[in-house]
């Protein structure tokens, strides 16, 4: 009979250290992840608040600023008076629309740098030294 070779916990070692530091590179990205979903998550509570108080206040601001606006001019240009406040208010609808548009637009992608990350590792695993892996 033979007896068993002397790599085999040689061979064992090497696979508990590995299957460590692919637990370690998973925790690190999961760990990654959840900071990112919680920072998606507070600018998207603080743009909702923002969006709540500008409607609120902003249309309490216009019908007030509209209706002092209509009673202070005279009878004849009152049509006018009204006419114009609708455009300037058509105008800066717009002009937030637009805005919140481009942001929403320009926002990083989700979880942008765990994908990142992860394609940095998965290139290392295959081999791969290089470690400017473009972002998915």
């Amino acid at each position: 009979m033979t007896q068993p070779s002397a790599p085999a916990p040689k061979l064992l070692a090497s696979l508990r250290q590995l299957a460590a530091t692919a637990l370690g590179m998973v925790q690190t990205r999961l760990a990654l992840a959840g900071v990112e979903v919680e920072e998606e998550l507070q600018r998207l509570l603080a743009l909702l608040l923002s969006a709540v108080g500008l409607l609120i206040f902003g249309s309490l601001a216009l019908i007030s600023v509209t209706a002092l606006l209509v009673l202070a001019s005279s009878a004849e240009n009152r049509l006018l008076v009204l006419a114009l406040c609708s455009g300037v208010y058509v105008l800066l609808a717009s002009y937030f629309w637009t805005r919140i548009s481009r942001q929403l637009h320009d926002r990083p992608p989700f979880l942008e740098a765990t994908l990142t990350e992860l394609s940095k590792d998965h290139a290392a695993l295959k081999g791969g030294t290089d470690d400017k892996v473009a972002a998915p």
